[in-house]
């Protein structure tokens, strides 16, 4: 990396290191053109991943820099992770690195309001948290910085208290619509009579309000009219099949199933850790290494379609 440090702008990103700095919000593409013109081959290899099976948005993860870009499904950064090959500052105070407990000492010598929580701590009004090893022992230090748009302290909010249901685990796929049962633009209180209770939360970004039925293996995300705009099925609790024209898309190597859908007439893209299907409005991810050998980890509907 660079001798120079970054420096947390709240709700904005970070400054230094490189011209303009990574502000929250930009371009996958014109982030990386940026930190390989200004860095290159100081900042290491780049590895890409979703951090989940339901996650419609990458993770660019440069090794040797200690950072991780999170971007959202249009390709925006929305969340930065910094370990310790970042330098990086709040107000003058350097945080990783150091004994936890100096830090936090620091930081609110300086006014920085903060809430502990399980693994470290939150600066709410300043929009980055600290990760330490231990936080209940104050000498261990701080190994990871995360600065946001959305706090993701407040992601999850807790079970909803409609009557259980019967698991559904066998999803057939609707083009363009999502499933048999769950249809894009639906209703979420229609959905909640339908689907039993849900973990609900606030998403990262792509929506005001998402529904986790784990049982089902769906993931839910609504806007603020409470309308269905993406629709992920994963591999469920206790297993789970996605079937679009008699062919079943789940947890099966990826070049299988293309070669199964492509004899069937249905045309898949290939994309970035995954395809797409652009004619029947879904796409097929992977976790991570585009390799033909990878099981498809999950089926995505969105409204409207974005790159995977």
């Amino acid at each position: 990396m660079s001798d120079d440090a970054w420096d947390v702008r709240p709700f904005e990103g970070l400054a230094g290191v490189v011209p303009g700095g990574l502000r929250l919000g930009e371009r996958r593409s014109v982030l990386a053109a940026r930190l390989a013109d200004e860095l290159g081959e100081r900042l290491g290899e780049r590895r890409t991943f979703r951090k989940a099976a339901w996650q419609t948005g990458l993770c660019d993860h440069y090794i040797e820099g200690g950072l991780i870009l999170f971007f959202d499904d249009r390709d925006r950064l929305c969340y930065v992770e910094l370990c310790e090959d970042a330098p990086v500052t709040y107000d003058g105070v350097w945080l990783l690195g150091r004994p936890y407990g100096e830090v936090v000492a620091d930081l609110r010598s300086r006014g920085c309001r903060l809430v502990e929580g399980d693994v470290g701590c939150e600066a709410p009004d300043a929009g980055f948290n600290l990760t330490a090893v231990d936080p209940q022992d104050p000498a261990r230090p701080v190994d990871c910085v995360g600065v946001f748009v959305n706090s993701p302290a407040d992601g999850v909010v807790g079970m909803s208290d409609e009557e259980p249901v019967e698991s559904v685990t066998e999803h057939r796929l609707v083009s363009m619509e999502g499933t048999e049962a769950v249809r894009l633009g639906q209703d979420r209180r229609e959905l909640r009579g339908l689907l039993g209770p849900a973990l609900q939360s606030r998403p990262d970004y792509g929506g005001e309000t998402r529904d986790w039925y784990l049982e089902h293996g769906l993931v839910l995300t609504f806007d603020a009219a409470d309308r269905l705009v993406s629709l992920v099925v994963h591999y469920a609790i206790r297993g789970g099949t996605a079937w679009f024209r008699g062919v079943q898309l789940l947890d099966r190597p990826y070049a299988e199933v293309v070669a199964e859908l492509e004899a069937q007439g249905v045309r898949v893209e290939p994309a970035e850790l995954g395809g797409r299907v652009p004619d029947h409005g879904f796409a097929l991810y992977l976790r991570g290494l585009q390799n033909p050998s990878m099981p498809i980890a999950a089926v995505a509907f969105t409204d409207p379609l974005v790159a995977v």
